[in-house]
């Protein structure tokens, strides 16, 4: 979960620790009717099996996505790391990462384009 902007591990974090914070779970990243760049990607790249660590995936890569808009792949499997799949290789969940940071790449572009 994301508890007041930065990602942190939600087993680790007493209820006390949250009073009054900003707290941002998967379900707070999408828009209504319309996944996330990284829920798509993960949905196109085919980053998800079980289902089990998605959303932990999901939201270390937002918080990195935040933080550094177009990562290496590297920077991408540091910035998964903590975050353990047991279905996939994290293969495909890099390109997915990768993915989410190339459409938004395309759509900042597109929308700098727009307003000239």
């Amino acid at each position: 979960v994301h508890l007041n902007g930065q990602a942190v591990k939600s087993c680790t974090v007493f209820a006390v620790q949250v009073d009054g914070a900003e707290i941002v779970t998967i379900e707070g990243l999408a828009v209504v009717g319309q996944y996330d760049l990284l829920q798509e990607g993960f949905w196109e790249m085919h980053g998800l099996q079980c289902g089990f660590c998605t959303p932990g995936m999901i939201m270390s890569a937002h918080s990195l996505l935040r933080d550094t808009p177009n990562p290496s792949e590297d920077e991408i499997r540091h910035g998964l790391a903590g975050n353990l799949c047991r279905c996939t290789g994290y293969h495909n969940i890099v390109r997915a990462v990768q993915y989410a940071a190339e459409q938004r790449s395309k759509s900042l572009t597109l929308a700098d384009a727009t307003h000239r």
